[in-house]
């Protein structure tokens, strides 16, 4: 039977007018941490199971992130042409990660990974919505070794 982890504890004299800077600096520090681990997730992993698929590349490499504000982090798909065949990220991602905006050529059935066109030609299913469900992930799993790093374990 494991045992129930030790309690953490840290002694500090901060002075009662420093506590909101403090906090808000630690909450600073976990967004940029949850902004970069999305960015990295969304960018090396792939189907079968919550990823960018991958046919050209375009799709994966146009993942960016950016500080909306102090405590807002955005991940997002930047605008970007495949040399191939001309088409936008712009034009096909939202169908490819949450099953909306889909392109005529896909005729409102959400495809990826799907065996016969439309689909992102050679990956396997695409999981619906896996932009969330990686975030969600990295929440339940990361969160607080995130915080235990950036509060030095209190």
């Amino acid at each position: 039977m494991a045992r129930p982890p030790k309690p953490i504890s840290i002694s500090r004299n901060i002075p009662v007018d420093q506590i909101g800077d403090l906090f808000e600096r630690q909450i600073e520090k976990l967004v940029l941490s949850l902004t970069d681990e999305l960015l990295v997730k969304l960018r090396t992993e792939s189907p079968p199971g919550p990823g960018t698929p991958v046919v050209t590349g375009t799709l994966i490499n146009s993942w960016r992130k950016e500080s909306v504000d102090r405590f807002t982090g955005r991940v997002y798909v930047s605008s970007q042409l495949n040399p191939k065949n001309g088409s936008n990220t712009q034009d096909y991602a939202p169908a490819v990660m949450f099953g909306e905006s889909m392109p005529p050529s896909w005729k409102l059935e959400y495809a990826p990974g799907k065996p016969s066109p439309p689909k992102t030609t050679g990956t396997p299913p695409v999981v619906k919505r896996y932009p969330e469900n990686i975030m969600n992930e990295i929440i339940e799993t990361r969160l607080s070794r995130i915080l235990r790093r950036i509060t030095g374990g209190v």
